[in-house]
């Protein structure tokens, strides 16, 4: 009887564990990208993926209504809306390609991946005025 309610007590102990949430520092590009690089089968697999995610959609809500305000110019125009599965693989891809930015801000990391990955065309230069003589 005792194996049995010890038995019980470590398997409620170990759910209990595996469904405490995470709490990261989310100070660096760097630990986003530890966050979004998370493998099946690693610990808090489907946490660290959530969190990730919901940066993606976090900052790319911000973003877009940023863009549509006009406060911002837009630095990254995928050709259509990407899943999140596929900005966080562009992002992850960046990041390990980049190292040099990974102790910058992940929201800074994150944008300079998203404008390299959907680059926005160029706009065309104006031609400067010229002047016309009386």
């Amino acid at each position: 009887m005792r194996a049995i309610l010890f038995g019980a007590v470590v398997a409620a102990l170990a759910a209990d564990a595996w469904a405490q949430p995470i709490e990261p520092k989310l100070e660096t590009t760097r630990a986003l990208l530890e966050l979004c690089a998370a493998e099946p089968g690693s610990p808090r697999y489907g946490a660290r993926l959530s969190y990730c995610e919901g940066f993606i959609a976090g900052t790319g809500l911000l973003y877009e209504k940023l863009v549509e305000a006009g406060a911002i110019k837009p630095w990254a125009c995928a050709p259509s809306a990407p899943t999140a599965e596929e900005i966080r693989f562009a992002f992850v891809k960046w990041a390990r390609a980049n190292p040099r930015y990974l102790d910058e801000p992940p929201v800074d990391g994150f944008w300079r991946a998203m404008a390299a990955t959907w680059p926005c065309p160029e706009e065309p230069k104006k031609p400067a005025a010229t002047r016309r003589k009386p």
